[in-house]
C-alpha cells in the first residue's frame, strides 16, 4: 500500500526554510511518525534528505534526486516511478517534501496525517485533501500539554 505521512497546519503548510513550522515542539508527531513508519520503506526527496541530514534507522531509505549521490542506509533515485519500482511489493511511506507530495497524493492509497491546530509562516504547503477523493477513516484528538505546544489531531484518510 502506498501511504503518505504528512504533518500540516490549518493552511496545509508542512514547512519553512527547509525544515518543520513547530520545529521540535510537536515531539509526540515525531514519536507518532517513527511508530508508523519503522520497519517500513520510506520515499522523500532531496531536500527532506537534506533536512533530516541521515538515513532513518530501521527503515529501508529512499531518496529522489536528480543527482547520483552515495550516502550509507540510502538508495537514490530519479523519480517517484522509480522509488515505487525499486521498492517493490512493499508497503511504502512518501514522507515528504512538497514536490513529492504533490505528485504522489495521485497514486497514494492512505494519507496519515497530523493535523496541527495552527497557522505558521509556511513556505511548502501539502496539497489539500479533497474530501470527494479522500474520506476519514479515524481521528485521534490531542490537547496541548507541558511537551506539546499545539492541539494536534492524528487523522487517517482512505482513497474511495
Amino acid at each position: 500500500m502506498k501511504t503518505i505521512v504528512v504533518a500540516y497546519d490549518k493552511n496545509y503548510g508542512i514547512g519553512a526554510a527547509n525544515d518543520l513550522l513547530w520545529q521540535r515542539d510537536l515531539p509526540a508527531d515525531l514519536a507518532h511518525f517513527k511508530e508508523v513508519t519503522t520497519g517500513h520503506t520510506i520515499i522523500m526527496g532531496r531536500k527532506t534528505f537534506d533536512s533530516i541530514g541521515r538515513a532513518l534507522a530501521n527503515r529501508r531509505n529512499i531518496v529522489i534526486s536528480r543527482s547520483d549521490n552515495a550516502v550509507d542506509g540510502v538508495e537514490f533515485v530519479h523519480s517517484l516511478n522509480d522509488a515505487y519500482e525499486l521498492a517493490g511489493q512493499d508497503d511504502l511511506y512518501v514522507i515528504g517534501g512538497g514536490q513529492i507530495y504533490a505528485e504522489a497524493i495521485e497514486s497514494a492509497e492512505r494519507i496519515i496525517a497530523t493535523e496541527v491546530n495552527g497557522m505558521f509562516a509556511a513556505d511548502v504547503f501539502f496539497p489539500a485533501v479533497d474530501t470527494a477523493t479522500w474520506h476519514e477513516t479515524t481521528r485521534e484528538h490531542h490537547e496541548k500539554d507541558d511537551r506539546n505546544k499545539y492541539d494536534y489531531d492524528f487523522v487517517t484518510y482512505e482513497r474511495g
